[in-house]
């Protein structure tokens, strides 16, 4: 009987496409979020990363790397260039902060403010959570996870970090499914 569930559960994820060890869930990005806004941070300039944390335990500067390597290209229409240490071209308002293992469970808005992040040591899941800043508040913000890393090759990790980028610049805000008094 369990060689039947696995072989049904196997299926399914073949059938879905949908089976990953990683997954994204994003914010509804803040009001004033606009590609126009994304237009003029990022386009054609270096785009300041912050990272606190790390699940590897590698140091800082490599780690640092990885992530945004994987972060280059991941915003449609914009060409920008992630980095922990942008250059002049910069725009000193806007930056994205990833918190890697947060020690404690905070509201994404938290990112922005320019606070040190208490995280977890590395090894086991990671949790990642992610917001495009300018100042001290998000535009857009999201949270991610991979259930079963192994390592800093790991294809999982770097497509986390891909969607991660993605997800915090949206191509389009949607409405749809938004039945408050604020939509």
């Amino acid at each position: 009987m369990t060689a039947l569930l696995r072989l049904a559960a196997l299926a399914l994820c073949a059938g879905a496409a949908a089976c990953s060890n990683e997954r994204v869930v994003a914010d509804q990005p803040m009001a004033a979020y606009t590609r126009a806004e994304v237009a003029y941070a990022a386009s054609n300039r270096d785009m300041r990363v912050v990272i606190q944390g790390n699940p590897f335990g590698m140091d800082a500067q490599s780690f640092g790397q990885l992530v945004t390597d994987n972060m280059q290209n991941r915003v449609s229409g914009v060409d920008t260039h992630f980095t922990t240490t942008p250059n002049d071209t910069a725009r000193p308002d806007y930056r994205v902060v990833f918190a890697f293992n947060p020690a404690q469970t905070m509201l994404n808005s938290y990112l922005c403010a320019g606070q040190p992040i208490r995280t977890s040591p590395p090894g086991g899941p990671i949790v990642v959570q992610g917001a495009f800043c300018r100042g001290g508040g998000p535009l857009s913000s999201a949270t991610g996870w991979l259930d079963s890393p192994r390592g800093p090759a790991d294809p999982d990790f770097r497509q986390l970090i891909s969607d991660m980028t993605f997800t915090l610049f949206p191509s389009a805000q949607s409405d749809a499914g938004c039945s408050g008094p604020d939509c």
